[in-house]
């Protein structure tokens, strides 16, 4: 389900992606637990498996993708640090992305977004109590 919704993003408007980052957000983190974190984080990597082919068709998918993870992180759904795990390991084959450079491409847009919604100090509060270093994710891209 969570693979589906942010798959079918790619081709709508900021708007709507925003709108469905709010709802994997609210259903995450509602009391009755309609969706838990394990279920979210499966539904993730589903899409970052797909992501290669993905941006053949939509070649903002990356930056689309990091919009949403940039929402899911600062609502402290799932941390930097896991996201990070899920982005450096996708593709088809395990870090495949990373190799043809579009980690890079998902991480960067998510940062970005972090600085721009929620300001330079907390993006890089949020970098340094994640562990994450950047350039782990852009060393394989030549």
């Amino acid at each position: 389900m969570v693979s589906l919704w942010v798959v079918d993003s790619f081709e709508r408007k900021d708007v709507q992606r925003d709108l469905l980052a709010t709802l994997l957000v609210n259903l995450t983190k509602s009391r009755e637990g309609l969706l838990t974190q394990g279920q979210l984080i499966k539904g993730f990597e589903s899409v970052l498996t797909t992501l290669e082919d993905a941006v053949c068709d939509y070649p903002r998918a990356p930056e689309f993708l990091g919009r949403i993870f940039a929402r899911v992180i600062t609502e402290n759904v799932i941390p930097l640090r896991e996201m990070g795990r899920l982005i450096h390991e996708g593709g088809e084959e395990p870090g495949r992305l990373l190799e043809v450079g579009l980690a890079a491409d998902v991480l960067g847009s998510a940062s970005e977004i972090i600085a721009t919604e929620k300001g330079i100090s907390v993006l890089n509060e949020i970098l340094t109590s994640s562990n994450l270093r950047l350039e782990d994710f852009s060393a394989s891209r030549s």
